[in-house]
């Protein structure tokens, strides 16, 4: 099946986030997002349905990327003093044609009802209910990932299998080295101790609908997720308009910048050669992005 024939957008992304920006305040907080639209950014294929939830709107500070490649082009890039950004899922949809099985899969799980998210109240527009979710499938282990695994402490997909690199996983253990964020993270794997599914780099994950690469430098086990003709990416960049055009830039966010701008580097490369993918990216207030052409 020849997957690059049938695919196509229904819905621009682009305009859908530019309208929904437009509401935000420049800060790096939310601002009522279950008051935005339902967001049904579609991507098609005979078996496949992507649709991307916008959890939260919001905006980069420019202080985020200070100190990492050149301050004055970042002053001169970014005069207002932000950068337009989000935290965004992804809902992929398989139907009964894709290996027999009809699925529903989440790329991330956001902030959380009860931080302000909104995945619940987009998923209700979208038909679909948590206990529908088969899958989970994680970036990496921040709050602005996983926080809406939960809620008042219970989990909220309890159907679900949690997909995460062993990579991560191991990274956030007690004596990793990032133990010291990992509070929220011993929650989750509290409560979906007996869902979780680890896999290496280059596993064929959720009955071979996806493919993993392990994408490090953000986290140690931070993971790109291959479906189709999307590329969903994570926090490979934080700040679409600077870091595609700029990548020498980090947010202070990423573990290891080295590592997270050679990462950030190679994959705008290999996302960027094929005119048919999508770079489909937790932070991009457009989350359906073509890059071949566009820087």
């Amino acid at each position: 099946m020849n997957m690059k024939n049938i695919f196509f957008v229904i819905l621009a992304a682009a305009l859908l986030f530019a309208g929904c920006k437009n509401k935000t305040e420049k800060t790096e907080t939310a601002v009522d997002t279950t008051a935005l639209p339902a967001c049904h950014v579609l991507s098609e294929m005979d078996d496949m349905e992507v649709i991307a939830i916008p959890d939260c709107v919001n905006e980069m500070s420019a202080d985020l990327f200070r100190g990492s490649y050149n301050d004055s082009l970042l002053d001169a890039l970014l005069h207002g003093g932000s950068s337009p950004s989000a935290i965004n899922a992804f809902l992929i949809r398989m139907s009964d044609d894709f290996g027999g099985t009809r699925r529903n899969i989440l790329i991330d799980a956001g902030l959380g009802e009860e931080a302000g998210g909104a995945l619940l109240a987009q998923l209700k527009k979208n038909d679909v209910k948590p206990e529908e979710i088969d899958a989970v499938c994680l970036t990496h282990l921040h709050g602005d990932h996983i926080g809406g695994l939960l809620k008042g402490g219970q989990p909220v997909f309890p159907k679900a299998e949690i997909y995460l690199s062993v990579d991560e996983f191991n990274a956030w253990s007690d004596d990793g080295p990032m133990a010291q964020q990992n509070d929220l993270w011993k929650q989750v794997l509290a409560c979906y101790a007996n869902q979780i599914r680890l896999f290496k780099d280059g596993d064929k994950i959720v009955d071979g609908a996806i493919t993993a690469h392990l994408a490090p430098g953000h986290t140690p086990g931070h993971t790109i997720y291959e479906s189709g003709l999307c590329f969903f990416v994570g926090d490979l960049v934080h700040a679409q308009d600077l870091q595609l055009n700029y990548p020498d830039f980090c947010a202070r966010y990423d573990n290891d910048p080295t590592m997270a701008t050679a990462t950030r580097k190679q994959w705008i490369d290999i996302i960027g050669r094929d005119s048919a993918s999508y770079f489909c990216g937790a932070h991009c207030y457009e989350p359906f992005i073509m890059l071949a052409g566009k820087r």
